[in-house]
């Protein structure tokens, strides 16, 4: 078989019409999976602008992190679940906002459910990374900041 024959084979064409997709649209779909991830979690924290009862009692009895009381731990994760999405989606801080959330997922996965690591924090872990070692692309604020800079 040639390096001609190569191009026509299938596979290669397939790879070609896939080469098309922009990366661009690629980090803006993981950064919106990934945020949402947290982002729900974060909803079921809160009622309005109120964290819920329960989720002071979750953080004392079922998450039991060691060395931050449940009271701050439940605060902070409630806020970092809502503002570090926001920021992922919009691509403002997204480096550092993904590496946050993956902070926050490997504390989950350590401390708080070690069992959960294939298929759910991997996944999670995954998606952050790509954030964190690519940055966010060009459909986002970050970029549009460097292009000024």
């Amino acid at each position: 078989m040639t390096a001609t024959d190569l191009g026509k084979h299938p596979l290669a064409r397939i790879n070609r019409l896939f080469a098309y997709l922009p990366n661009d649209i690629v980090y803006l779909f993981v950064r919106i999976a990934a945020a949402h991830v947290f982002w729900a979690s974060g909803r079921t924290k809160v009622d309005g602008f109120a964290l819920k009862p329960i989720t002071i009692d979750l953080f004392r009895d079922e998450y039991a992190l060691p060395v931050i009381p449940p009271e701050i731990a439940a605060y902070m994760a409630a806020i970092a679940e809502h503002a570090l999405p926001i920021l992922l989606v919009i691509g403002l801080a997204s480096r550092l906002s993904a590496a946050g959330l993956a902070v926050m997922t490997l504390v989950i996965q350590f401390l708080v459910y070690p069992d959960a690591w294939w298929p759910q924090h991997s996944l999670w872990l995954g998606l952050l990374l790509v954030i964190v070692a690519s940055g966010p692309g060009r459909l986002s604020i970050d970029h549009l900041l460097s292009r000024r800079g």
